[in-house]
């Protein structure tokens, strides 16, 4: 039974006569009316009540008659989703990525995207966690990977992965023929931090980490990447933080240090908000959660809030 039949079914029945209905339909009424016997024919029985002005069901064509709605509202729910589906291969992302993990695992995964949709516009932008925020509620984009999970209304978060932070030491620094460094062995070091602003759970857990080691620090601030961060380490200027995931690039004359007692780490999240997302927004966030999720290494940590 094709589903254009019931289609026609159910405009004759809204429309209560066969003259309205094939005008909505775009047919003839003796083509409406052959498909409805056609109809008929095929369930073996009688539908309409043809000796009614304006026409009616009959019991049975009642009773098939909601059912059919529900069948055409399934296969236009199906529909839409296929649609969505295949239209990931067309539509456009604009992400933005906090600099620290420009180097890291989300722009991995953002690459497996752009291979898994090569027809899909990605449009990637890095800048600071305040300034992603922004342009989030701004709508200048549609998706943030971020190192916090913003306080925003109707902004929707998952946790995506959580890593700890190395010290990165000079390579002559007394503690660099450690394996582990205690924060009070940093007591009398210069703590390197980028602003605040661009990395505020990061930042506040190394000051709480020093607190509790019983020191307030002695924090220089220095601007740049996590990795300029290390070429500052490199030029005597201080100690300095690093993601664990980045600890395979450095820069020459600086050695990176396991942090204990207590570990400090950083909570990687991607932010969006769902009314404005199309499909393709939405695959790729679903694309995000599942690949930085496996990635090895990390601690994958899902909630959403």
């Amino acid at each position: 039974m094709e589903t254009r039949r019931l289609e026609i079914f159910v405009a004759l029945v809204d429309a209560g006569g066969f003259k309205q209905a094939a005008a909505s339909l775009f047919i003839t009424p003796p083509a409406l009316s052959q498909q409805i016997s056609r109809l008929e024919k095929d369930v073996g029985v009688a539908l309409i009540d043809r000796t009614m002005r304006p026409i009616v069901p009959t019991e049975a064509g009642r009773e098939f008659y909601f059912r059919c709605r529900r069948v055409l509202e399934a296969m236009q729910h199906i529909t839409q989703l296929l649609d969505d589906e295949r239209s990931h291969e067309f539509g456009r992302v604009r992400v933005g990525i906090v600099p620290a993990m420009m180097y890291s695992t989300p722009a991995k995964a953002v690459r497996r995207f752009i291979r898994a949709h090569p027809a899909a516009n990605v449009q990637v932008r890095s800048i600071a966690t305040s300034l992603l925020i922004d342009e989030l509620e701004q709508g200048s984009i549609d998706v943030a990977v971020l190192l916090t999970q913003p306080d925003v209304k109707d902004l929707s978060s998952t946790t995506l992965f959580s890593e700890e932070y190395l010290a990165c030491l000079p390579v002559d620094h007394a503690l660099a023929d450690q394996e582990e460094i205690s924060f009070a062995e940093l007591r009398s070091e210069r703590i390197l931090q980028g602003p605040r602003v661009a990395n505020p759970a990061g930042y506040d857990a190394v000051v709480a980490a020093c607190m509790r080691a019983g020191f307030s620090p002695r924090t220089l601030e220095v601007m740049g990447s996590y990795m300029d961060h290390a070429a500052m380490v490199s030029a005597g200027m201080g100690v300095g933080f690093i993601p664990e995931s980045l600890s395979d690039i450095h820069p020459h004359d600086v050695v990176y240090r396991r942090l204990v007692n207590p570990s400090v780490g950083l909570t990687a999240s991607i932010s969006w908000f769902e009314r404005r997302l199309d499909s393709v927004g939405r695959a790729f966030v679903r694309h995000c959660i599942t690949e930085l999720s496996d990635l090895e290494g990390l601690t994958p940590t899902e909630g959403e809030s």
